[in-house]
């Protein structure tokens, strides 16, 4: 009898020690492992990537087009009002002047407003595409190199121009420091101009 009870608390201890290493196996398999992490500055690859730079050039051809455009209206309506001031208040060849200011005015008025509307719609539709192509090339970096995640890395400009800029940055910068050696803005940047 003594030993059919020590063959059953050998048992129950096989048991015991059984589950706790099975326990044991199975946190083991399941713990996180520590994350892979990489870092790129954001900013630096969309002002600093080839296409961009590319995009820059159009947009400051254009804006000097529009430069000389809007000097023409300018200097017409500096003609106009020149004129003006050599006619009598009042007389009909001084209202139709007048009238023609106006209207060149307000005309130049809205071209102007047309074209800053312009610009900051296509400045706001270029920046979202290339920052989507940047996601791509991010995402496929990332896998590539057995990441698990990529940070993003923006420079503080110190000083600020202004109190308001500076709290804007200090409370939408996330990260505040990283070991270079988990940097890939360069093979990001790199990657963006190689894929374009």
């Amino acid at each position: 009898m003594r030993n059919s009870k020590q063959v059953w608390i050998v048992i129950i201890i096989a048991l015991v020690v059984l589950g706790a290493y099975q326990h044991g196996k199975l946190n083991a398999v399941s713990a996180i492992a520590p994350a892979k992490i990489g870092v790129v500055n954001v900013t630096n690859v969309l002002e600093n990537c080839k296409k961009h730079k590319q995009w820059q050039e159009k947009m400051q051809k254009e804006q000097s087009e529009m430069k000389a455009q809007f000097g023409k209206m300018d200097d017409e309506l500096r003609a106009l009002e020149a004129n003006l001031k050599l006619r009598t208040p009042g007389s009909e060849d001084y209202l139709n002047l007048l009238k023609e200011l106006t209207e060149k005015s307000a005309l130049a008025d809205a071209k102007n407003k047309f074209y800053q509307d312009k610009v900051t719609a296509e400045m706001q539709r270029w920046t979202e595409g290339l920052y989507q192509e940047m996601l791509k090339v991010v995402g496929d970096m990332a896998k590539e190199k057995g990441l698990d995640m990529v940070i993003a890395d923006e420079l503080l400009d110190l000083p600020a121009p202004t109190l308001r800029d500076f709290m804007l940055t200090i409370k939408t910068k996330k990260l505040l420091y990283h070991n270079t050696n988990y940097d890939l803005t360069d093979e990001v940047l790199a990657a963006l101009d190689k894929a374009n």
